[in-house]
């Protein structure tokens, strides 16, 4: 006696696979928008906390070396990157590339100096303002004591 042999078709037919990459089309199209604000924020958050980590840096050096501290731009703006340095020597300490596109600047100062101290040699609060330039935010304050703050909020005017 012979026994019948059953073919068992396993799988998707052509019309479910196109079915299924539609569906999977039409989410990534609805995701794709918050993802790009998502990397907006994170580029805005991650040059604001490099602005910070450098302000440190510059204070701990000012006060290491007992002799002021500079943090300049590299370029005509913020946006090219930054430089920590010695005062009296130049000596580069620190540089930062460009912040790249999506980040822009809407306040910042013309350079940052602590003196040997710690301190600001600024008597006022300076501020650096970071945008996506839409609808996120990032504020660094840096009072006279020399602490740098970064907060989710437009810097004041």
């Amino acid at each position: 006696m012979k026994l019948a042999k059953t073919r068992i078709n396993a799988g998707f037919t052509l019309i479910e696979l196109m079915v299924a990459v539609a569906i999977l089309a039409v989410l990534a199209s609805l995701a794709s928008p918050s993802f790009r604000q998502l990397l907006a924020a994170q580029r805005v958050r991650a040059t604001a906390y490099s602005i910070v980590s450098d302000l440190v840096l510059a204070r701990s050096e000012a006060v290491k070396r007992g002799e002021s501290v500079t943090l300049t731009p590299s370029t005509a703006d913020w946006a090219g990157g930054w430089n920590v340095k010695v005062a009296s020597s130049a000596e580069v300490l620190s540089a930062q590339n460009g912040v790249g596109s999506g980040v822009v600047f809407t306040t910042a100062p013309t350079t940052i100096t602590f003196d040997r101290n710690g301190r600001s040699t600024s008597d006022t609060v300076v501020r650096f303002g970071l945008s996506d330039g839409s609808t996120r935010w990032r504020c660094i304050s840096l009072d006279p004591s020399g602490r740098p703050k970064s907060a989710t909020t437009e810097c004041p005017a």
